[in-house]
């Protein structure tokens, strides 16, 4: 009996031990489940911040896109709503040397040429360093100073020897100096490195008027289709330049003229003033090389609009 009574109270003393297991497992449970709902928690509104900060950043593909939107704006000669929306770019996507030149292009071509001198200077040191020479000489051309506008293209030409716009534009002042025969070499080099630009072909096509060489501008002219008011502006700025009557071509039925090496440049930043154009046919012209484009960006105006002189 004695070892019964013993064994019963063994029982008694390990049953509530035994009836408290699953009561602590439960609760070990709960303390788990709640720390694995936290942890969730936390995860899921990490997630969702980081969402928003994503959604917050400037796009990659909007901000190319405006940029290319402000290029064709200012290629369709809309200066004064370009600097507009070069203001609101700024304020979304920030600054560049691209951004900086295109505000400074703009700023020349709305007549804000002190502006426009400040933000050339500023990119002389970079990316952007032949654009910002080249702007420099446009603006010195503008105001008549070709002497200076000259030096200002043969440093931005001296940057890119290729770029066949800045050696049509530096042609261009040397005509007005003492020496025109100077001029012969760069307009040459802008011709045959894009023999398909109308714009170079004209500051080339002024350069044979004011060497007497008539019979060859004019069967320039006619090859690349020159338009006939661009061609009298082209006749106007050589008599001007000369300060003497440049006699006109003969009319009517003529001897097919001699062909001439000639070029172009496919920027359009500098020559006369024409339309959209279809290529010159290349039998007439001789090709070399094609020139890299020098902006992404053209300019509709020409250099003989720019430059024209109000009577």
């Amino acid at each position: 009996m004695i070892m019964i009574d013993m064994a019963e109270k063994n029982i008694r003393r390990r049953f509530p031990a035994v009836c408290l297991v699953p009561l602590l497992a439960a609760l070990g449970a709960c303390s788990s489940f709640n720390n694995s709902a936290g942890g969730y928690a936390a995860q899921n509104e990490a997630a969702l911040q980081r969402q928003q900060a994503e959604e917050e950043k400037p796009s990659l593909d909007n901000k190319q896109v405006y940029l290319e939107m402000i290029r064709k704006m200012q290629a369709r000669s809309l200066y004064f709503a370009s600097l507009a929306h070069l203001d609101a770019y700024q304020n979304a996507y920030g600054s560049s040397p691209e951004v900086q030149r295109m505000r400074a292009d703009a700023l020349r071509l709305t007549g804000e040429t002190a502006a426009a001198e400040v933000q050339y200077k500023q990119l002389l040191s970079g990316p952007e360093a032949t654009a910002a020479w080249h702007g420099l000489g446009l603006l010195a051309a503008q105001h008549g100073d070709y002497a200076a506008a000259a030096v200002d293209f043969r440093k931005a030409n001296q940057l890119s020897p290729v770029n066949a716009t800045v050696l049509s534009d530096l042609g261009y002042a040397l005509l007005h100096g003492d020496d025109r025969r100077a001029a012969r070499l760069p307009l040459m080099q802008a011709a045959e490195l894009d023999p398909d630009n109308r714009k170079i072909l004209s500051n080339l096509a002024l350069f044979l008027l004011l060497t007497d060489e008539t019979a060859k501008a004019d069967g320039l002219m006619k090859r690349a289709e020159i338009p006939s008011d661009a061609r009298a502006e082209i006749f106007r700025q050589a008599r001007e330049i000369s300060g003497q009557p440049v006699p006109l071509p003969a009319q009517g039925k003529a001897a097919p003229p001699k062909t001439v090496t000639v070029a172009t440049a496919e920027t359009v930043t500098a020559t006369t003033a024409i339309m959209p154009i279809a290529p010159i046919s290349t039998a007439a012209i001789t090709r070399t090389i094609t020139a890299p484009d020098y902006n992404s960006v053209g300019f509709m105006q020409s250099m003989l609009e720019r430059f024209r002189r109000s009577d």
